[in-house]
């Protein structure tokens, strides 16, 4: 490769300047178009290497998305330890030490594949590089083209839009909603996991790496949690400036107060004319804090509260109205994300339900 940025192809054309201003996609075209084999390096948030081979992609990483190594061992399918004793290009060594087939390989690295591709097809303002004949470390067969990618990963970026037209949490800490206004809410089981890990630092591709899922997936997700009202960004910390007023200095002629000794004021004698006065009630003491009786502050104060329950009763009290959380448009009080429900529902069962509710007629 020349200084400039130039380099020769084995049939000795030259690749195209990846100067400033080329995006990812039209670099990864413009080398699949000579059939090059290399790796373009993708520079910036969150960045990322697209391998090729012959003009074909056949690998993509990027910090954004669990590697190959790192899903099949969130799975369980191969174990930590193996990955330290095969040595590169690990695709043959895998199938023939029994822990995975050909197809599954194959699998695992066109998803993975996939799934980074969006995040490196995706960076904005990048700086690209390539080095000639480096392949993919892992030694897989599988490719596609540079169409193929490129026309998927505007494929993903468009369902994106359509399930939730905002990217505030695509890369942003996420954090379950405390109050998010649904009776009941029915997930799917990677969409439970988010919530259960969603702690307000970790971001939707950390949860991907801790929970070994595809990136993309879990981005997904929390645009349907997002679209919601179960999930969000938390407002961003503003560190409060030290304050400018110091207090006085007493001078050193002043007499110490602490060690002149005071009477303490004689307590008023009651009137007995006065009526004694009434113990605050909870109703009262609700009343005077500003917030709806039956309900108490959560963490001792707050604009949230949580329902009391009704004395002498297994029911709750709901706050008040002006304190409840409006549900976003076209999301009922019984929420069914997308993906919650993969199954059809067994008539067996759903005859039973009918003739138990027939019986008690």
């Amino acid at each position: 490769m020349t200084s400039r940025g130039r380099a020769t192809v084995k049939d000795g054309r030259q690749q195209p300047k990846l100067g400033r201003g080329v995006t990812p996609v039209k670099a990864l075209q413009q080398l699949a178009g000579l059939g090059v084999t290399g790796a373009l390096t993708v520079v910036g948030q969150p960045g990322g290497v697209i391998f090729l081979r012959d003009g074909l992609v056949n690998g993509v990483e990027s910090p954004a998305a669990p590697s190959v190594d790192r899903l099949l061992t969130a799975a369980g399918v191969v174990d930590e330890r193996v990955w330290e004793t095969i040595p590169s290009r690990p695709a043959r060594a895998l199938v023939e030490g029994g822990h995975l087939t050909a197809a599954e390989v194959e699998l695992c690295a066109i998803n993975a594949l996939y799934d980074a591709a969006w995040f490196v097809l995706s960076t904005e303002r990048a700086e690209l590089r390539f080095a000639p004949d480096i392949e993919h470390w892992l030694g897989a067969e599988s490719t596609v083209t540079a169409d193929q990618l490129c026309d998927h990963v505007a494929r993903q970026r468009r369902i994106l839009d359509e399930v939730h037209p905002s990217d505030v949490t695509d890369t942003a800490a996420i954090r379950p909603v405390l109050r998010p206004g649904l009776d009941r809410v029915l997930l799917s089981g990677l969409q439970w996991e988010i919530v259960l890990h969603a702690d307000g630092q970790r971001t939707p591709q950390d949860l991907a790496g801790l929970l070994g899922r595809s990136a993309y997936a879990v981005t997904l997700d929390v645009r349907r949690l997002a679209a919601a009202g179960l999930i969000e960004s938390p407002p961003p910390t503003v560190d409060e400036p030290p304050s400018s007023s110091a207090p006085s200095s007493t001078p050193s002629s002043s007499v110490d107060s602490a060690s002149v000794p005071v009477a303490p004021a004689p307590s008023p004698a009651p009137s007995p004319a006065s009526p004694p006065a009434a113990s605050p009630t909870p109703a009262t003491e609700s009343a005077a804090a500003g917030r709806p009786v039956g309900s108490a502050p959560v963490n001792g104060g707050g604009e949230e509260f949580l329902p009391q329950r009704v004395p002498g009763t297994f029911t709750f009290e709901d706050p008040a109205t002006d304190t409840r959380r409006h549900l976003p448009a076209g999301v009922t009080a019984l929420a069914v994300l997308p993906g919650a429900i993969d199954k059809a529902p067994d008539d067996t069962l759903l005859k039973r339900i009918r003739s138990a509710l027939q019986s008690l007629r």
